[in-house]
């Protein structure tokens, strides 16, 4: 609240303050990840805390490297107890039980900078796929074809939990391994026939890119399951 940023993604960055050769205990104290947090140090993905799941991961990294978080609001609870849910980092982050301090934090607008182009390469993009990185892409449907552009949807082949935005419009979430649906709606009066189609896909965790097809799939109809695929086209991204 006080970033002024009420969903989305915010920036936490630090400073290892001594080296970690071995594998050391990054934690978070009394569950304070809200709700998804992607660690990397200088820009090599060490894994992931999570609220209710992952509290302390390993890391590795010498004195003076930077630590960053990438911390996502998943959405807020609004029943019980937890009604006042506040996203973030709420507590402490220790390193094999010492308290990390001096942290500079970034409220990431997302949407405005996949807008203006501006895809916030140095505080996301790194140099392999499994880390926060944005990819993007282009495709052209043909003019002149009366009953083009239509409804179709979007699925994941490879892809492993992001958002994707296409013409500057954010579809929404991704997760196909969380599911229920492995497609998301991609209605037609955002797409056009005068002029490309842009598609800027944020990958969190692990793309296909580096080992197999970097490419998304429209489909006809939706997939509420993995039983069937209906293909449509294929869209070719490159990395930012």
């Amino acid at each position: 609240m006080k970033l002024k940023q009420y969903q989305g993604f915010v920036l936490y960055r630090t400073m290892l303050p001594r080296s970690c050769k071995n594998p050391t205990a990054l934690a978070s104290l009394f569950n304070g990840v809200r709700d998804r947090a992607y660690v990397t140090v200088n820009g090599v993905f060490q894994g992931i805390l999570e609220r209710d799941k992952e509290m302390s991961i390993n890391i590795t990294g010498t004195q003076g490297a930077q630590l960053d978080l990438l911390v996502e609001s998943m959405g807020r609870v609004n029943f019980g107890r937890y009604n006042n849910d506040f996203k973030g980092l709420l507590t402490n982050l220790t390193l094999d039980g010492e308290i990390l301090a001096n942290w500079t934090m970034y409220p990431l607008d997302i949407d405005s900078a996949v807008i203006s182009g501006h895809l916030l390469k140095t505080s996301l993009n790194t140099s392999n796929s499994t880390s926060p990185t944005f990819y993007k892409g282009s495709f052209l449907i043909p003019s002149g074809i009366p009953d083009l552009p239509q409804d179709t949807f979007i699925k994941f082949p490879g892809w492993t939990k992001g958002q994707i935005w296409i013409n500057g419009f954010n579809l929404g979430r991704y997760w196909p391994a969380r599911g229920p649906q492995v497609t998301l709606y991609v209605p037609m009066h955002i797409l056009t026939t005068s002029s490309l189609n842009n598609v800027t896909v944020l990958e969190l965790e692990h793309s296909p890119c580096d080992t197999g097809k970097c490419i998304v799939e429209f489909v006809d109809r939706p997939i509420l399951s993995k039983s069937k695929t209906f293909i449509r086209q294929e869209q070719i991204f490159k990395r930012t």
